[in-house]
């Protein structure tokens, strides 16, 4: 049976210093939205560790490792477990685009294997492990403060089934390449307040240093909340009741409670 795998955008993402293990430490409010994937997961018992994913497309760059068979590799390792994992994907969270999309992805099959095999520990101690989205995806809440390097997730209350529109490019940036952009630039260290409905000076997401958003003037005279999410290369109009603004070539999605 098709699971979703939810998407996520960034209300606020500040970016603190990178540690020694090249990692930076984050405050970011993470929401669940309703644009996913979905994914058909079967876990057989197996003397040794095998992964098959079918895809409905090509969202990997040549010679890069699915992030799901990467997850099923570190929980196998961690808990000493062989098995064999069949994957069926259809894939419509675009890649590359600061909404989660792999990590979503990751934390489904994560807490596949949890359940199958009947792990009784924090799931998010492993999904750290895989990428430091996956704790906020694995967690099971809709909307939580993360900080740390992404393994930190306090739940909290969302801001309801608000509406949003979703701005996607063709192009996606390289969360490896803003962070180096990042470093490069002189800024200020923030902190986020306590969530609530956010305004851009309280909740800044600081790659739009880096990627500046050139917002249109119908919606920055709307009312709505603009920001990136993640590193890009998606934006998001996030507005403060039901009418949201039409617009062709966005997504209407909703946030998830």
């Amino acid at each position: 049976m098709e699971e979703k795998a939810y998407a996520k955008i960034n209300i606020g993402l500040a970016v603190g210093d990178r540690g020694m293990d090249g990692l930076h430490s984050i405050e970011s409010y993470m929401a669940l939205i309703d644009l996913y994937d979905l994914i058909d997961v079967d876990i057989s018992p197996s003397s040794s560790l095998s992964v098959m994913i079918e895809r409905d497309g090509q969202y990997l760059k040549e010679g890069e490792k699915d992030i799901m068979e990467r997850c099923a590799e570190i929980f196998s390792r961690r808990f000493r477990i062989p098995f064999s994992l069949s994957i069926r994907i259809r894939k419509m969270i675009p890649s590359e685009a600061g909404l989660g999309g792999g990590s979503a992805d990751a934390a489904l099959i994560l807490r596949s294997l949890f359940a199958y095999f009947g792990i009784d520990e924090d799931i998010k101690e492993t999904a750290a492990l895989v990428g430091s989205d996956v704790p906020f995806l694995a967690s099971g809440y809709s909307t939580a403060f993360v900080s740390g390097r992404g393994e930190v997730v306090e739940r909290c209350s969302g801001l309801g089934s608000l509406p949003l529109l979703l701005f996607l490019s063709a192009k996606g940036n390289s969360t490896a390449e803003a962070y180096r952009a990042l470093d490069c630039l002189n800024r200020e260290k923030v902190h986020l307040p306590l969530l609530s409905f956010p305004d851009r000076k309280n909740f800044p997401n600081d790659f739009e240093k880096v990627y500046p958003l050139s917002i249109p003037e119908d919606i920055a005279s709307s009312g709505a909340y603009v920001s990136l999410s993640g590193s890009g290369s998606a934006w998001y109009a996030l507005f403060p009741d039901n009418d949201a603004i039409k617009r062709d070539g966005a997504i209407l999605c909703h946030l998830l409670g």
